[in-house]
């Protein structure tokens, strides 16, 4: 951002190289759907053609919901800043604060209805699943073996890819641009890999375990922003800016920089998806094991269990650093350790407010530094 102009300016070749991968990405995934038909996972009720017309139309139908979710908002809180709010200065009579505003108010719609939905998965439809608790259960039976019949899942994830690709677009396209621009960039087009190779290996189980730990913490985050927005701050403000920052750095200690590394990252993906789909008589196995003339060569032991903690990992990896029935391990492994990378910039970057709020200035004056960038040029309506 130029010094003292408000204005953040975008490496072109960077923005270019993304917007080249966000195109290609996109491209993938709908070739994919028409030329390989067989690559949907057991259980999806759609075929690939399809599941093509499906995504299209929830992808078009996406923009103009945005549309009125924005539009809506923004007329509330413009409302709401000029009556009930007057009393702080109008804080959303500039228009890029109140397109700031109506862009949030998108996010915390689709994190709340997607939360929702992936809260019915993991905790009520069927009688829930303990794919957050049990790593065990993520990998049980092998995914070439799973039937996911939830319809619910597969909604879910025609869902979150449509979201993801309007997201992203709008993203590089439409919406008023950040300091974070482009890690924020960076991780919608993680986010939409990821999307595209759990569900093509169905890996949904661990899929949807990660997207409700996202969709879950960003509710608290949605809520800051806005918060900030409004200058809800102090006394004045009834302390809501304080309140929803306190909330952020637990939830998202809890959920991003504890569930997500050790129940996923670790449990779910690097440590307990070769524990168990490795294991003695696993599936896909007996070839591997007739050739090592041994079960036990792979950093398993004679009478141990699944979870005891006595599966020896490197001696895995040593012996079997790839295998057909592990697709994708590499791959999953390093976007998901990549978004804990993101989480852990992301959360120090709190931290940093926090701190500057110590030392005297106020949390509205700190976000705008750390994450907004200026707003010299702004005018109001």
């Amino acid at each position: 951002m130029p010094k003292g102009t408000g204005r953040i300016v975008i490496d072109p070749f960077t923005n270019g190289l993304l917007t080249t991968l966000f195109g290609l990405e996109v491209v993938a995934v709908f070739a994919v759907l028409l030329a390989l038909p067989g690559a949907l996972p057991a259980g999806c009720p759609l075929t690939g053609p399809q599941a093509f017309a499906a995504l299209a139309v929830t992808c078009l139908a996406l923009f103009p919901l945005i549309g009125l979710v924005k539009l809506i908002a923004g007329h509330a809180c413009a409302l709401l800043s000029r009556t009930a709010l007057a009393h702080l200065g109008d804080p959303v009579a500039k228009v890029k604060t109140r397109n700031k505003l109506r862009d949030q108010s998108w996010q915390l719609t689709i994190h709340s209805a997607m939360t929702a939905l992936e809260a019915y998965i993991l905790f009520v439809d069927g009688g829930g699943e303990h794919w957050l608790d049990d790593y065990r259960s993520l990998w049980t039976p092998h995914p070439h073996q799973q039937v996911n019949s939830k319809r619910s899942v597969h909604l879910l994830y025609l869902l979150q890819m449509a979201i993801w690709i309007v997201t992203c677009a709008s993203h590089r396209f439409l919406e008023e641009r950040h300091k974070d621009y482009v890690m924020m960039y960076v991780h919608h087009l993680v986010t939409i890999a990821l999307f595209a190779l759990s569900y093509g290996f169905n890996f949904v189980r661990i899929g949807t375990a990660v997207i409700f730990l996202h969709d879950s913490s960003d509710i608290v985050i949605d809520l800051l922003k806005m918060a900030n927005y409004l200058k809800l701050e102090g006394r004045r403000g009834g302390f809501l800016v304080e309140g929803t920052f306190a909330a952020t750095l637990g939830v998202w200690a809890y959920t991003r920089l504890y569930l997500y590394p050790v129940r996923i990252v670790w449990q779910g993906v690097w440590y307990g998806s070769r524990e168990v789909v490795t294991a003695p008589g696993a599936y896909g196995m007996d070839g591997f094991t007739a050739a090592a003339g041994s079960p036990f060569t792979r950093g398993h032991s004679p009478g141990a269990k699944l979870g005891d903690g006595s599966f020896d990992l490197w001696a895995n990896l040593r012996a079997l650093p790839t295998h057909a029935t592990l697709p994708g391990y590499w791959a999953c492994g390093s976007l998901l350790t990549a978004l804990l990378v993101m989480h852990v910039i992301w959360y120090m970057l709190l931290w940093r407010l926090l701190f500057r709020s110590v030392l005297g200035q106020t949390l509205h004056d700190g976000g705008a530094d750390e994450y907004e960038g200026g707003s010299d040029d702004d005018h109001e309506d």
